[in-house]
């Protein structure tokens, strides 16, 4: 089959949940996807799991389940990667490894309302479910951006080292995890959030990437 790339930049809306940990190196060695043929090494910080459901992109709307476990360092460079992630579109997929090297992955999604600040997010393969997690939200919205805390991602991918400053904008709110229920083989078995932020609605940018070969 064919790949379908939609070149960057992309600018993206939408509405997503950020939760921020703080992993040892013990469960990321064991359960972090990053040394799998990656060559990135831990290198401490925050990570976090993001969940977001993409009205608008420039390849289309999508949703998208994310883990960073915190900086990696590959030879001189230390910042965050995404080490594992599952998309809902094969364009998204296939855009994503070529443009910037992020390792997605097709799952299929689904968001059930329990009622207007709290539902259940799934993401499986075929029949079988893979990350349940019961979300709720504040209804206190602030102002957020990335101008204040700019963030590159490293992604190495055949062979190449991908460096990406990505820049965001939005209206914020504090979350929650109540249940989450999660397959290691799939995702890494986190537990309940440091904190979390819930950013409804969102504007993000995806630009063109530096990259150096290995």
């Amino acid at each position: 089959m064919k790949k379908q790339i939609v070149p960057p930049p992309w600018k993206l809306t939408g509405r997503g949940y950020i939760f921020v940990y703080k992993f040892n190196k013990n469960f990321i060695q064991n359960n972090g996807f990053v040394n799998t043929g990656s060559k990135l090494e831990f290198a401490g910080g925050f990570g976090s799991v993001m969940i977001v459901e993409y009205k608008n992109s420039d390849a289309g709307p999508y949703d998208e389940l994310l883990f960073i476990p915190g900086k990696t360092k590959i030879q001189n460079n230390t910042n965050y990667s995404i080490t594992k992630i599952y998309v809902s579109t094969q364009v998204s997929v296939d855009s994503g490894r070529e443009n910037w090297g992020i390792p997605k992955e097709m799952a299929h999604f689904s968001f059930e309302n329990l009622h207007q600040k709290r539902e259940i997010i799934r993401v499986g393969r075929e029949k079988e479910i893979f990350f349940e997690a019961e979300v709720s939200h504040s209804n206190f919205y602030f102002p957020i951006t990335t101008r204040l805390l700019p963030i590159v991602l490293q992604q190495f991918y055949n062979h190449q080292l991908y460096f990406t400053q990505f820049k965001g904008s939005g209206r914020a709110t504090f979350a929650k995890i109540h249940q989450i229920n999660i397959i290691p083989n799939f995702f890494p078995p986190v537990g309940k959030a440091l904190f979390g932020l819930y950013v409804d609605p969102f504007e993000l940018e995806f630009p063109v990437p530096t990259i150096k070969n290995l």
